[in-house]
């Protein structure tokens, strides 16, 4: 009988860790490159779980790891790669699926199926942030929230003064939510005894005071060191003022890590989706795939650019002339897109063309 204790050393050798991440529990799948190992649910502490878990059973190999992007951010990846871990984040869209993962999805398999691509070299790990730029970024997509809920508190206060057929003055039907038409609101309020128009109208008056704090807050940002000449800069593309501009800085932080615009246009979700069988080509939709608060804003800011660049404007005309109104906006968002990439990276303003 051998009495002698076996020492494990695994240096040189890769092992690849497929992580399905949740909020209390990990499930990881190990493999090295000939053979799929177990797959274990770690606790919390999770990340010393890991750790512990790996020094004891494969030390010292070469640990590479990758999970999903989704809620818990990237501080899994940071206090991974601190213990030595090469770990990646993956767009979930980007794991390849079969059919019968989709139909019997669970924890093992999502892990297994990670760990397998991680294997074959089948991922492409997404833009890591630094964290004080994730920080500025969450600020902005604040601000988004904000309106989105202040958007929303406002449709429910005029189906609520539909539902109890109260007509808004003509003289305050204006889009704009003035003190006046606020004030009126209030009125009416008080007048029929209303108190859930009430806690409507103080609960869009809070979103709006929350509104002009970040508003001021991204105002003082973008006048730091690190903002400011950009964000002068990118001021003169028509159509991007305050908002639009500190959400391409915090979004795209460094346009040098896009090789190409089509490679932008990809991560702004600018690109239609295709389905291609031997002969046959079929060109869709725009994908779902991308920033779409990007997107959106760049969009948005296209239809003030068509009546500031004359330029843009025609090519709008000679757009709508053979597609809808909403298809030509789209093609002039990437106009302005690959405009912006031109005056970020050559560092010089936005010229309107001139006669």
């Amino acid at each position: 009988m051998n009495s002698k204790n076996t020492i494990l050393d695994f240096t040189g050798q890769p092992l690849y860790i497929g992580l399905d991440v949740h909020k209390r529990t990990w499930t990881g799948t190990f493999c090295t490159n000939h053979t799929i190992l177990q797959t274990v649910t770690f606790k919390i502490p999770l990340v010393e779980n890991l750790v512990l878990y790996l020094e004891k059973l494969f030390p010292n190999a070469e640990y590479y790891c990758a999970y999903e992007a989704g809620f818990s951010g990237f501080w899994a990846q940071e206090q991974l790669e601190a213990k030595g871990i090469k770990t990646i984040v993956v767009n979930a869209a980007d794991i390849p699926t079969s059919d019968k993962d989709r139909k019997f999805k669970n924890d093992p398999r999502d892990s297994r199926k990670i760990a397998l691509s991680l294997r074959g070299g089948e991922l492409e790990p997404i833009y890591i942030p630094s964290k004080e730029a994730q920080k500025v970024r969450s600020i902005v997509r604040e601000r988004s929230s904000i309106a989105n809920s202040q958007r929303r508190v406002k449709n429910q206060i005029k189906s609520h003064l539909n539902f109890f057929g109260i007509n808004i003055p003509e003289d305050l039907t204006n889009r704009y939510w003035s003190k006046r038409f606020v004030d009126w609101l209030s009125e009416i309020a008080e007048q029929e005894n209303d108190d859930a128009l009430r806690f409507k109208i103080e609960r869009h008056n809070l979103l709006r005071q929350f509104q002009l704090s970040v508003t001021r807050k991204l105002r003082m940002l973008s006048k730091e060191n690190k903002y400011k000449d950009l964000y002068k800069l990118l001021l003169s593309v028509p159509g991007v003022g305050l908002l639009t501009n500190m959400l391409l800085i915090t979004e795209i932080i460094d346009m040098k890590r896009f090789k190409t615009v089509d490679h932008l246009f990809v991560y702004t979700g600018f690109i239609p989706t295709s389905f291609t069988s031997g002969d046959n080509i079929r060109i869709g939709e725009m994908t779902n795939r991308g920033n779409r608060k990007l997107r959106s804003a760049l969009i948005e800011s296209s239809w003030v650019a068509i009546r500031r660049d004359p330029e843009l404007l025609l090519k709008y005309e000679t757009y709508r002339k053979r597609m809808g109104g909403n298809k030509a906006i789209v093609r002039i968002a990437k106009i302005l897109l690959r405009r912006i990439r031109r005056v970020w990276l050559k560092n010089e303003p936005y010229q309107i063309a001139t006669t």
